[in-house]
């Protein structure tokens, strides 16, 4: 009888799937990266009680005639700008985590899909507030979240459609 010789192991990845690998962490891993520096801006040390050490130095300097009333407005207009900002960077970040460098430059599906991670993470955001020092959750800062994202969304859209229009030009 004869013996049957022991298959040699599987390597545990060949090189494309290893390399498919390396290409979704360089994209998705920024994406975390980016979420991570949201979450760190959404603890107590950034509370709006204590925003006012960073923020009230430097409204005095360039807005020296700026009453009571109008630091509040300030410092409320700063605050729901970075909400928006921190969320348009997201969903930029996400939509070119999706695309990978894929053809072609534009997809619907790319596009839902940066918005759903960002809205979903907007709301796990406020959540994670609530339980913060110093710190509340807020659907109408969700929904400024939310708008950062919408508003990247359709830079890039409209981005890619004057890049189409232009190279059909050519």
């Amino acid at each position: 009888m004869l013996k049957e010789r022991p298959s040699p192991p599987r390597p545990v990845a060949s090189a494309p799937e290893l390399e498919s690998w390396l290409v979704m962490l360089k994209y998705w891993g920024v994406v975390i990266a980016w979420m991570a520096v949201i979450s760190g801006l959404s603890t107590e040390p950034f509370s709006a009680a204590n925003t006012n050490n960073y923020l009230d130095p430097v409204l005095r300097f360039f807005f020296s005639h700026l009453t009571a009333a109008g630091f509040v407005r300030a410092h409320f207009v700063i605050r729901k700008t970075a909400h928006f900002t921190e969320f348009f960077v997201l969903g930029s970040l996400a939509f070119w985590a999706c695309r990978r460098a894929r053809a072609p430059r534009w997809r619907v599906a790319w596009m839902g899909q940066a918005l759903a991670l960002a809205m979903v993470y907007a709301l796990l955001d406020e959540a994670h507030q609530a339980f913060v020092p110093n710190r509340t959750a807020s659907l109408l800062d969700s929904g400024i979240d939310s708008l950062g994202a919408v508003a990247s969304q359709l830079i890039i859209y409209l981005s890619h459609l004057i890049l189409t229009r232009l190279a059909l030009l050519r």
